[in-house]
């Protein structure tokens, strides 16, 4: 009876002992998601960001919107191009990778 009794016991607390892991491993699984894996994402981003393809595709889409815009013949058109401009270069630093005064002014014009 005390052998069976043992064993009952035994099971039990590996039970609790699992379910408290498993509460740290996923209380730590948050922590880990919300400051480690933020902050490797963050710098991925910023890598990815000064990548020479990332900007030559800001720059040409910079053009492209720029060119649309001066061949609009309504001002919904426009406005149209003005919103999609403001929502595509919104976290772009243009000053830093557009080079042409023009092009940077109009871009300066629709985000601010």
């Amino acid at each position: 009876m005390k052998n069976g009794l043992k064993i009952f016991l035994g099971f039990i607390v590996f039970i609790v002992l699992m379910l408290g892991l498993s509460l740290a491993f996923g209380w730590f699984d948050v922590y880990y998601t919300g400051t480690v894996k933020k902050a490797k994402q963050n710098v991925e981003r910023k890598v990815y960001e000064e990548t020479n393809s990332f900007t030559k595709a800001k720059r040409m889409e910079a053009i492209k919107l720029y060119k649309e815009y001066n061949e609009c013949k309504t001002d919904e058109d426009r406005k149209a191009i003005e919103t999609v401009a403001q929502m595509s270069f919104a976290d772009f630093d243009e000053d830093r990778f557009i080079s042409d005064p023009t092009l940077l002014s109009w871009i300066k014009k629709m985000k601010y």
